[in-house]
């Protein structure tokens, strides 16, 4: 805790803490690429929360080809500056500092994105459109945008500047081997990054670093002993190198709840051999125990999703106070390319401005599930007496999980209400209650009931996330299918590693339904789930007692 606390120097620049925020999309910025008012407010709330570090998400450096969605932050025009003031301004007040990051995203996006221009990239390797490979006069144009774009980022008063060249954005398709088969000099993808970096170096004064991917998880591509290479090339040049990992396919940073936390340690302990710069990491560092570990490899942890699910982790890691725990569910914070960042868990993300309105008097909640249990901490900020009956244990539905991952991510969410209701001195009384007037009803929809069958053949063809967790059980004493269709809701990396466990379960993945002896069916639309759940509890919550 004491290492997480203590101030570090990068490039000249004073970190109050070890803790940096993670570049993440978010698109709440505006659709010509400044800051909205929401937005500013977004990131105030995480350095208001203690974070000594905030890195922008991906900010695109020319209107022609750099974009990679629709509401991207950009930094391609002198006329956006005062609007990116405006963010570091805010930021700069609650004493902490502000990096923008700046990228190309190359082939990696799509015509209708980048104004109907033609994707470019190293070489003609196709991902979603079709690409054009980059001649003399693009490689001159881009490492011109991304010098221009860093004197604007100097000018908008960024502490620094980051250079993405992970995830297979155009700096990292430069550099893997699986995407770069350029015969010229640019065949070592190293040059191009070298390039990149005199041009900035030349024009701004503040420090600037670059993220990579410690490993694509690609037998074609970056590997950790390459990337050492990489990185002890560049160091002399960087300030600071950020490791994180993936490329384009389901393997990347934000790693679901079926892959291990603080995934990518081993990777970067190989990656960062012979760095005398600070070092970054990312990767589902999620809680006190999380931080502390990655520290005992690297200089500056850099947390994502976590503070996406509860703003205040570094002043709550100081203080004690119960941490909203990201449960690592990929479903709102995700595919955001064509609506705004949402976390399941924090019902408050993306409305930061919004304020609780005071009250007082006495309030029932009916319902211990997370509907109830957020309905009981939100009425408890808001000043009311709180009493909350609950007929079993304390969260609802959670506690009938199967699936042995969700018990293991999802059950410390229960974990956390159950001490925030203690800190705020809300009354939890076991029993059950079947009228009452005046009161918050959090009763959700019911599971479908668990199929008692032994030795049959089961096909689930249903998008139910109950049966997703029932296969489980299932598969131990009976053949076991379900349709990628019933899978298709899911965030794909989330669903790639649960096909993966499937299969070791000997459930089989079809295209198609088969006959069966037991059909799960049902497909729902907006269907009912934890994000829905919270989200409830907290709208009901925030309107008990107002007039209408």
């Amino acid at each position: 805790m004491q290492r997480a606390f203590s101030p570090i120097e990068v490039g000249g620049i004073k970190l109050k803490n070890r803790l940096a925020m993670s570049p993440m999309i978010s698109n709440l910025g505006a659709p010509d690429g400044y800051p909205t008012d929401s937005h500013i407010l977004y990131m105030l709330e995480r350095a208001i929360g203690g974070i000594g570090l905030i890195i922008t998400e991906y900010t695109y450096i020319n209107k022609v080809d750099s974009r990679g969605s629709v509401n991207e932050l950009g930094i391609y025009s002198d006329e956006l500056i005062p609007k990116f003031f405006r963010l570091t301004e805010m930021i700069h007040r609650t004493g902490s500092k502000v990096f923008i990051q700046l990228v190309h995203v190359g082939r990696k996006t799509r015509k209708n994105i980048i104004w109907n221009n033609t994707p470019v990239s190293p070489s003609q390797e196709k991902l979603m459109d079709e690409v054009r490979e980059m001649d003399r006069d693009d490689i001159e144009r881009i490492e011109e945008d991304f010098a221009e774009a860093s004197v604007r980022a100097e000018m908008a008063g960024f502490d620094g500047i980051e250079i993405h060249g992970a995830h297979g954005y155009l700096i990292a398709q430069f550099l893997s081997p699986a995407i770069n088969k350029r015969k010229d000099r640019y065949s070592d993808g190293v040059v191009f990054v070298e390039e990149v970096l005199k041009r900035i170096r030349e024009k701004v004064n503040i420090p600037v670093g670059m993220r990579i991917s410690s490993t694509e998880f690609d037998n074609e591509g970056l590997n950790p002993e390459m990337v050492s290479k990489i990185v002890y090339r560049l160091q002399n040049m960087l300030d600071y190198v950020h490791f994180s990992a993936g490329r384009d396919g389901p393997y990347n940073a934000s790693m679901p709840f079926y892959y291990k936390r603080v995934s990518f340690i081993e990777e970067a302990m190989k990656a960062k051999e012979g760095l005398k710069i600070p070092v970054f990491l990312a990767g589902s560092i999620l809680t006190p125990a999380d931080v502390e570990r990655a520290l005992e490899v690297v200089d500056v942890v850099v947390i994502g999703r976590q503070m996406l699910a509860d703003p205040k982790f570094p002043e709550k890691m100081k203080s004690g106070d119960p941490i909203r725990p990201c449960i690592r569910c990929n479903q709102s914070c995700r595919g955001v390319v064509i609506k705004e960042v949402r976390c399941d868990v924090n019902p408050l993300l993306g409305w930061e401005g919004l304020s609780l309105p005071q009250g007082k008097g006495e309030v029932y909640v009916i319902g211990g599930g997370v509907q109830g249990l957020e309905a009981s901490r939100t009425l408890a900020l808001r000043g009311f007496d709180v009493t909350l009956y609950e007929r079993a244990e304390l969260g609802g539905q959670f506690n009938d999980f199967i699936d042995p991952y969700k018990r293991k991510e999802f059950l410390p969410l229960v974990d956390y209400y159950k001490e925030e209701l203690e800190r705020l001195e809300v009354r939890v009384i076991k029993k059950e209650v079947t009228e009452c007037e005046n009161c918050i009803w959090a009763i959700g929809d019911p599971s479908p009931t668990f199929p008692q069958v032994s030795r049959k053949t089961i096909l689930i063809d249903s998008n139910i996330y109950a049966y997703q967790d029932y296969a489980f059980k299932l598969a131990e004493n009976n053949e076991v299918y379900i349709t990628t269709n019933s899978l298709s809701e899911l965030d794909r990396t989330r669903r790639y590693f649960l096909i993966k466990i499937y299969g070791e379960l000997g459930v089989k993945v079809v295209d198609k339904p088969i006959q069966a002896d037991v059909t799960l069916k049902g497909y729902l639309k907006n269907q009912w789930n934890i994000g829905s759940a919270i989200k409830a509890g907290f709208i009901n919550a925030i309107s008990f007692g107002r007039e209408s």
